[in-house]
């Protein structure tokens, strides 16, 4: 497993907070409960009865013979998961440049690769390098994690390894580019499909759908154009995998949620949405990411200035997120999801 430990670039000292603040308010929920599940799950634990004993040496020798992934997979599983309190830790300890916590934080891990890796394959790519290219989106995330952000390290790391398992499939496929907006909106399209199809006890027509996201006739035929196109794609032997090259395949020039808000509109939004919050809430805001000039602020150096406790910082921290995320969302998008969206992402 050495390989999957390859040294990254060591990070900027300082992180841009306003690219913090950003992922704050593009991936405000946790990953999807399979995923959670699967970090909760206790390692398998296997207690031989006399029966099992006393197999034979047949029986023995198939069962002591495993690929390496079996082996792999076999020992990660044994490897003890993190706390929220050990995460904070580590990543002190990653910040002072440990190696030792670094690779412990790696190690707990692995199993989040694992889980994720397993929804992309039948896409080009076989587990174990689906596995491989995780691990190195993990280890990227690990080098720029930030308990500061109030998020446990696994919500973090999902993004880091969906990302780098996309763009080997990228790179493997070498199939056609689409722009990101068309990506977002077929990623919209399935997600009202699914939605009305427990609705309707039927699968809704394409007119449907459209009318629900509030897509004018016109755009029609090019979404139609897109399905038909990845559902042609060749695939492997998962039938269920439907269109998701469709949701996979982006644009190589697409940017990180992060640099996007940078650059985008968001952030004008954002600022004037600041001047209309409570005063509180944008005064946290504003010292918690250092926006508009300001020295971004710890917790405790907020609730030393405002007169709060640090933990009530952080709850107002995250209602004023929360507003501004809802603030930020297209109204077509917020109508779709509403009760829905949690359902949804985990989908």
């Amino acid at each position: 497993m050495g390989s999957f430990f390859l040294r990254l670039p060591e990070p900027p000292a300082h992180p841009i907070h306003l690219r913090r603040f950003a992922l704050e308010l593009r991936f405000p929920f946790d990953i999807d409960d399979s995923i959670r599940k699967c970090q909760q799950r206790p390692p398998p634990h296997r207690e031989l009865s006399d029966d099992m004993a006393t197999n034979t040496k047949k029986e023995i020798k198939e069962e002591s013979v495993q690929s390496p992934l079996e082996t792999y997979l076999r020992e990660i599983n044994e490897t003890a998961l993190l706390s929220a309190k050990d995460e904070k830790e580590l990543a002190r300890m990653i910040g002072e440049g440990d190696v030792n916590a670094r690779d412990r934080m790696v190690r707990a891990n692995l199993r989040l690769v694992v889980n994720i890796a397993r929804g992309y394959t039948g896409k080009g790519l076989g587990l174990q390098d689906l596995i491989e290219e995780g691990n190195l989106g993990l280890l990227r995330a690990v080098e720029g994690f930030d308990p500061a952000m109030g998020t446990r390290f696994s919500t973090y790391a999902s993004y880091w390894i969906k990302q780098s398992i996309k763009r080997a499939l990228i790179n493997c496929a070498k199939t056609i580019r689409i722009p990101a907006y068309m990506v977002e909106l077929l990623s919209k399209w399935r997600r009202a499909t699914n939605r009305l199809t427990e609705e309707l006890g039927r699968t809704p027509t394409p007119e449907e759908v459209a009318r629900v996201l509030g897509l004018p006739k016109k755009k029609l035929p090019i979404i139609k154009k897109a399905i038909k196109i990845y559902n042609s794609t060749p695939q492997t032997d998962q039938a269920d995998s439907g269109w998701s090259l469709g949701e996979m395949v982006m644009d190589e020039r697409l940017k990180n949620p992060e640099d996007e808000m940078v650059e985008h509109d968001d952030l004008k939004n954002v600022m004037q949405m600041l001047k209309t919050m409570d005063g509180r809430e944008a005064t946290v805001l504003r010292m918690r990411f250092g926006l508009e000039g300001m020295t971004p602020h710890t917790l405790k150096e907020i609730g030393e200035k405002l007169g709060l406790t640090r933990e009530r910082v952080r709850q107002i921290e995250t209602e004023a997120l929360g507003k501004l995320a809802e603030g930020l969302q297209d109204p077509r998008e917020r109508e779709l999801e509403g009760p829905f969206r949690r359902r949804l992402v985990r989908r």
